[in-house]
């Protein structure tokens, strides 16, 4: 089974039509089994981009199944800050446009993935003294664990467990930023939740990690970015995840100035 991993499309100012074309056309070739997207659809929340994304999303429904979560920049946070407000308002555009359901699940043969929201934007439980995090910061509540744990419980024996949100959960090689409020346990907890594989985005820079912790094991597929707003001056990328009986591989395909496409520039391999 292959996965298409890809995060932090930004639609608006940032997009790079050369690559969301190519990405395109891997989606519309038939290689995938499932598609994965996790979060920051748009660059500002407004309609055009939303509108933008929306047929992103529905030429990737049209060719596998699709799982879907918000990004920070797809939450008008203004809505509702710190509980005064109108919540529902903050998801207004992603749920016209994407998908009405924050956190969906996607139960196929070879593994059962849980989206979490992890955009909730200015709350008691996301504040940080470095100002320009205010909104951008995630968090997972102990309620969103406990459903995620429910469910994965359930995965048919086999079956990978897979885990997908926004933000990282992992710091960041060159920002040194964890994605979540509450840093290292939400690590933690996504191991405690039962998951084998963490899926997320955020940090514009791609990374993929074996931890382990309190006994077990985990695997992050950490993507960047496919707009120009990468970390570092590393180029756009997405990952391919294939799931095998034995083994659970990401490989790492980066734009190629060159060639005007994504080629393969790494794979890890981790058994199972």
């Amino acid at each position: 089974m292959r996965i298409l991993q890809v995060s932090d499309i930004h639609f608006g100012p940032p997009a790079v039509a050369a690559h969301h074309e190519a990405v395109s056309a891997r989606i519309a070739s038939g290689r995938y089994d499932a598609i994965a997207i996790a979060g920051d659809l748009t660059q500002r929340n407004f309609r055009g981009q939303f509108v933008e994304a929306q047929a992103f999303v529905r030429r990737a429904r049209e060719a596998a199944p699709t799982i879907v979560v918000p990004g920070n920049h797809d939450v008008a946070w203004w809505w509702n800050v710190c509980g005064i407000g109108l919540r529902w308002a903050m998801y207004r555009g992603y749920r016209r446009y994407i998908a009405d359901e924050l956190e969906p699940v996607l139960k196929l043969d070879a593994c059962t993935i849980v989206g979490l929201n992890s955009c909730h934007g200015i709350q008691s439980y996301t504040l940080t003294s470095r100002l320009r995090d205010l909104s951008v910061v995630g968090a997972v509540t102990t309620e969103q664990w406990m459903h995620a744990r429910a469910v994965l419980k359930n995965t048919p024996q086999g079956a990978l467990r897979i885990l997908m949100l926004h933000h990282n959960i992992v710091p960041g090689d060159l920002s040194h930023r964890w994605g979540l409020a509450d840093r290292g346990l939400g690590l933690d907890e996504a191991i405690d939740a039962g998951a084998d594989l963490v899926m997320c985005g955020h940090d514009h820079q791609g990374k993929v990690a074996e931890i382990e912790r309190h006994g077990r094991r985990i695997i992050v597929s950490q993507t960047s970015t496919i707009s120009d707003r990468m970390r570092g001056g590393t180029p756009a990328s997405f990952h391919e995840i294939e799931i095998a009986p034995r083994e659970i591989k990401v490989n790492v395909f980066e734009w190629e100035a060159s060639s005007r496409d994504y080629r393969l520039h790494a794979e890890r391999g981790f058994a199972r």
